[in-house]
């Protein structure tokens, strides 16, 4: 019996649960939550829905906090996941894309891009990383918190981390996908979009480093197609700031974990694939994932485009133990929200943590109050 968990039942990881609740291919689903009310809410819900549609799948919540790193070891021994599914963060930065904040100030804040919030996204996932360590089982995580670069820093800190992510470069090529199929007439199965970019395409557009390539039964066909248009303006400009785009991330989770428990080979896109930066398109299945390129890119070059495509979300480097620093101008963005930080290190980041927490307060207290 299949056993997806989901860890973070919120904005994003609602949408997961409601996703599997209604998938074939998984019969017990296990959510985690610290909300004593919140969680088993969610959790309900979707056994409902899931009864709608005729399943019988299990359904179990368990209010736990990934920070007691003790209980969740527990837990994972406990329950055994196959996967999974990884949404928890500290606070969503999201709000402030809809705060009243002054134009200079919101100028400052896309200075020093969503990258200024990696604490929030890479402690819960370093938590959950050594919980599965401690727990002793073998079971494949999908992160879908940041995971062009959380999974990266993650994987060289501990060594192991995530099979995957999910969202960002595969919702970008779902959109090359809906634009070919609009200006070639042609269904999706005679298209094959192959497109290497990191987080940053979603809201900067093909100005991020990147590799394209578009075949339409087996012809190339990528002159055809205006990448700018794709990504930005067609059919109509997206917000991505808000939590509308949360169940496309999500639906990517879910169905990048279920083709990692699955047999038959799924050929897609996925995010920060064991380790890597950035986002590829891949095959997925059976419990791996392997880079699926065009012959004219090899994986040293794909891996050098996101490297360089990671600066537009404020990130210079990885270091070796996992140590994320910053750009000099995401670094300068970040002084004059009167928030210091060059790198974020592992050993510090309940400290950057708490940090973030009081500039957020502040920023949206101003946004309050313009």
């Amino acid at each position: 019996m299949s056993t997806i968990l989901v860890s973070g039942v919120g904005a994003l990881g609602g949408w997961a649960l409601e996703f599997l609740a209604r998938a074939p291919g998984v019969e017990r689903v296990v959510t985690v939550k610290r909300s004593p009310w919140s969680g088993p809410s969610w959790t309900t819900i979707a056994m409902l829905g899931s009864a709608i549609e005729g399943h019988t799948k299990q359904f179990e919540h368990r209010q736990v906090d990934l920070a007691d790193e003790s209980a969740m070891a527990r837990l994972l021994a406990e329950v055994r996941p196959d996967a999974i599914v990884h949404s928890a963060t500290v606070q969503s930065p999201r709000i402030l894309s809809g705060a009243a904040l002054d134009p200079g100030l919101r100028a400052e804040v896309r200075a020093a891009t969503f990258g200024m919030w990696l604490p929030w996204q890479l402690w819960p996932a370093a938590q959950l990383t050594r919980a599965v360590e401690a727990s002793g089982i073998d079971t494949h995580v999908v992160n879908a918190s940041f995971p062009d670069v959380v999974n990266v820093a993650i994987w060289r800190r501990f060594g192991h981390g995530p099979s995957t992510g999910a969202g960002n470069l595969e919702v970008c090529a779902a959109r090359v996908l809906r634009y070919a199929m609009a200006i070639t007439g042609r269904p999706a199965a005679e298209i094959d979009v192959s497109l290497v970019g990191s987080h940053a395409l979603l809201t900067r557009g093909a100005v991020v480093p990147h590799n394209f390539r578009l075949t339409v039964d087996g012809a190339d066909a990528t002159e055809q197609v205006d990448l700018t248009a794709a990504l930005s303006s067609w059919p109509e400009t997206i917000n991505w700031h808000g939590e509308i785009p949360n169940s496309l991330y999500a639906g990517s989770a879910v169905k990048n974990a279920l083709a990692l428990l699955g047999s038959e080979p799924l050929r897609t896109h996925v995010s920060s694939p064991m380790g890597l930066p950035g986002g590829y398109p891949a095959i997925v299945g059976s419990g791996t994932v392997q880079l699926r390129l065009p012959p004219t890119l090899d994986e040293a070059e794909a891996v050098a485009i996101n490297d360089r495509a990671a600066r537009f979300d404020g990130i210079e480097r990885i270091t070796d133990d996992g140590t994320v620093v910053y750009t000099a101008e995401s670094r300068a963005a970040m002084e004059n929200l009167g928030y210091r930080c060059e790198a974020v290190e592992f050993d510090d980041l309940a400290r950057r943590r708490d940090e973030l927490r009081e500039v957020y307060r502040r920023l949206t207290s101003e946004g309050q109050d313009a």
